[in-house]
């Protein structure tokens, strides 16, 4: 199987590189881009203004030497020989006048000198350089000499036939009338633009669409720079600079435009003021070029000194994985020198500071897993003698019914008439039966796993019940039991399942202890009162305990017993269950002289309750006596084995009473409604409708019989079943029971429901 291909993977050094990179790149870039911006929007905005100053003052010289002639030649029209003239009404006298007398003495651009009759006669004269004739002159500015015939001045600018012309249009009207028009019309040179033009600015006056003048010099004027002017895009709406400069001989302007006024049926006029952004655009750029380089110089300096502290960092940290490795390997002796007095020399630190600890703490762990896996085995041994512990308490339950049995009819033969020698066989099967109720009383007691519950407790009865229990290990062991105990114990407060489990844990261990010992072993159990507390001793005589063991033999998982043969749990579990009672527990030992564990325990004050049936398991206290019913009564009961069945009847019928036996809880209800019965005696568990469903059944019905039922159960009471009988007031009889109990039981119901 080929070895999985291994992910692509970037070193630390090359992303942090990397990351840093981008950063200094990313935010020069940015930088240069707002600057840019900036530098290009500020520059954008100088030229507009100084754009605008330019306008503003060609417009103000044009007007200036638009008013200028139309001032002079306002005056010559009122001139007595002109006048003299016009009232001649002889057309080459006025041609003279107007070629000699205006046109070669004014030296300006005026290239027309027209006079115009009210009759719409032409009389005039041009400059022999003048590219049109009089008439078409005339013709171009029909406008301007239509609105002088009605007594109105006019001046303007027209283009005509691809010249640009100042027009002024003057009535003369002496004081007999109006004569006529004088026309005059300048011509827009490149020369009188010079005059006019704006510093740093270049002129160029459209007629339609060629130029009809400019500031230019004839070789930039060429179709490029025609069509460049004509385009919508220099109408005066663009506004941004990039896209409004216009290249103009190699050099970069920018434009604004602007017409002169206009008569209809002249040609449009438009000036276009050119203004070089040559100068401040080098100046950006020498600028732009400037930061970039300063940019990636910062750029190439930076990343250097990142790189150099990139690499002073990643160097530790590829030392640190090499001994890591190591380490993980196996190899604790690696250590890493401090390279430098910050952060990476603390890890250097950390790492041999975790060297060492993993070193020691994989010694202990070693010595933990030992002991972990000694304390697993004691574990499995305690879940093994658990599981004892719930097979002999499910025996013990089964073997209650059949006890019952025995305990019952034994005690009925012995109360008939027979010979001593059957009497005597009667007596010891009694004996034995009764012997074995105590042993299945105290197995169950022993065996369960409830929650505490304290109540008054008789120690000697319980310890007589536990060494019942254990009477048999104790014989076969060679283990005598001498009870020194107190003629008169106050009672204790107590759970007594928990104390048989402290003194069941105590005489084990002492016979344990015992069995090497080649003599007979030996325990004495004594008790005493002291000053209101209960004082309890087992004294053996076995080996005893080593000094070194003494202090250490409650705590937990600690054991001198071979491996499998104990859990180191059991003086630790009863250390805590004396401490939970408010007593102590201690032991003194002499090596070879045997051990001594002494409990002390407070006594039950006065106002503890005392309990009249155990409720932990279902053992009733021997039923207080009551009147003897009158015979002749109805009993009804309920069971699912016969034989219990059988003994009841006999007890019953033996009173005198009529009994009626049910195999089961349906059979008990089919009984039930066909009579009336003035006891019903029903087991707690059996299969099919069992003996809680069947008294909540007459509960409903007839609350009445559900009154007279008493329950009798071989298995353990639990809360559920304990919180019934108290709800409901009802008592409940443990298998296996004596006839003299069953029979106080009865009587006691009887007593109950009034039918004594």
């Amino acid at each position: 199987m080929s070895a999985p291909r291994r992910a692509f993977r970037l070193s630390f050094e090359v992303k942090v590189m990397a990351v840093v990179l981008v950063a200094l790149v990313t935010l020069p870039a940015i930088t240069l881009w707002l600057v840019d911006a900036q530098i290009r929007r500020q520059m954008e905005i100088d030229a507009q203004l100084a754009l605008s100053v330019a306008r503003d003052s060609f417009v103000r010289s044009l007007g200036i030497r638009t008013n200028a002639l139309a001032a002079r030649y306002r005056t010559g029209v009122n001139e007595p020989r002109f006048l003299t003239i016009v009232r001649l009404g002889d057309a080459p006298t006025m041609q003279g006048y107007l070629k000699r007398d205006v046109l070669d003495e004014s030296g300006d651009d005026t290239e027309f000198a027209l006079f115009v009759t009210v009759d719409g006669e032409v009389r005039g004269a041009r400059r022999s350089e003048a590219s049109i004739t009089p008439e078409a002159f005339a013709a171009g500015v029909e406008e301007f000499i239509h609105s002088a015939m009605e007594g109105a001045e006019r001046t303007g600018t027209v283009a005509i036939l691809g010249g640009v012309y100042h027009v002024v249009a003057i009535p003369v009207a002496p004081p007999d009338g109006l004569k006529g028009v004088l026309v005059f019309g300048i011509h827009i040179s490149d020369a009188a633009l010079e005059n006019i033009q704006p510093a740093g600015s270049e002129i160029v006056v459209l007629a339609g669409d060629k130029v009809g003048a400019a500031t230019l010099s004839a070789a930039r004027r060429d179709e490029s720079l025609l069509s460049q002017l004509t385009r919508p895009l220099i109408t005066g709406q663009a506004t941004d600079l990039r896209r409004s400069l216009l290249q103009v001989g190699g050099e970069r302007y920018l434009p604004v435009t602007g017409s002169f006024s206009e008569a209809p049926k002249a040609g449009t006029v438009r000036y276009v003021l050119l203004s070089s952004v040559e100068q401040r655009l080098q100046a950006f750029e020498r600028t732009r070029r400037t930061l970039l380089e300063l940019s990636l110089l910062g750029i190439l300096v930076a990343g250097g000194i990142v790189w150099f502290f990139v690499r002073r960092i990643t160097s530790p940290l590829v030392d640190l994985r090499d001994n890591a490795e190591a380490v993980g390997r196996g190899d604790f002796s690696r250590r890493i020198d401090r390279f430098s007095n910050d952060e990476c020399g603390d890890l250097s630190e950390a790492f041999n500071r975790m060297t060492t600890n993993l070193h020691s703490s994989r010694s202990e762990l070693k010595t933990a897993m030992q002991q972990v896996r000694t304390t697993q085995e004691q574990l499995i041994q305690s879940e093994k003698l658990s599981a004892v512990g719930q097979f002999v308490a499910g025996v013990a339950h089964e073997l209650n019914n059949p006890l019952t049995a025995v305990v019952g009819f034994s005690e009925l033969l012995q109360g008939m008439p027979t010979d001593e020698k059957t009497r005597s066989y009667l007596d010891r099967i009694a004996k034995s039966a009764h012997r074995c109720h105590k042993i299945v009383h105290s197995l169950l007691s022993f065996a369960r796993q409830d929650a505490p519950e304290r109540k008054r407790v008789d120690l000697h009865t319980l310890l007589d019940e536990l060494l019942e229990i254990m009477a048999y290990d104790l014989r076969t062991s060679d283990v005598a039991i001498v009870r020194e105990l107190a003629p008169r114990l106050p009672s204790l407060l107590a759970d007594p399942h928990q104390l048989q489990q402290v003194f069941v844990n105590i005489l084990s261990n002492a016979r344990q202890a015992m069995e090497p010992c080649e003599r007979r072993g030996r325990i004495v159990i004594r008790t005493r009162e002291n000053a209101g507390r209960v004082m309890i001793e087992f004294e053996d005589n076995g080996p005893g305990i080593r000094p070194e063991h003494l202090a250490r033999i409650f705590d937990p998982f600690f054991t001198t017993k071979p491996v499998g043969k104990g859990t180191g749990l059991g003086l630790s579990l009863c250390y805590g269950i004396i401490q939970e009672h408010g007593g102590s527990i201690a032991a003194r030992s002499e090596l070879g002289q045997g051990a001594t564990f002494a409990i002390e325990l407070p006594v039950a004050g006065e106002d503890a309750v005392v309990s009249a049936v155990d409720r932990r398991n279902g053992s009733a206290s021997p039923f207080p006596s009551a009147p003897r019913p009158a015979s002749g009564r109805t009993v009804l009961v309920i069971d699912d084995e016969q034989w219990i069945l059988e003994l009841a009847g006999e007890l019953l019928r033996a009173e005198g009473h009529v009994v009626e036996t049910a195999l089961g809880g349906q059979p008990a209800l089919d009984l039930i409604s066909q009579g009336r019965f003035d006891v019903i005696i029903s087991d707690w568990k059996m299969p099919g409708l069992n003996g809680v469903r069947l008294y909540e059944h007459l509960l409903r019905v007839r609350p009445e019989a559900a009154a007279r039922v008493l329950f009798m159960t071989g298995d353990v009471v639990n809360d559920t079943f304990q919180n019934f009988l108290r709800e409901h007031d009802l008592a409940c009889l443990s298998k296996p029971f004596a006839t003299g109990e069953f029979r106080a039981a009865v009587a006691r119901v009887f007593a109950r429901t009034g039918a004594v």
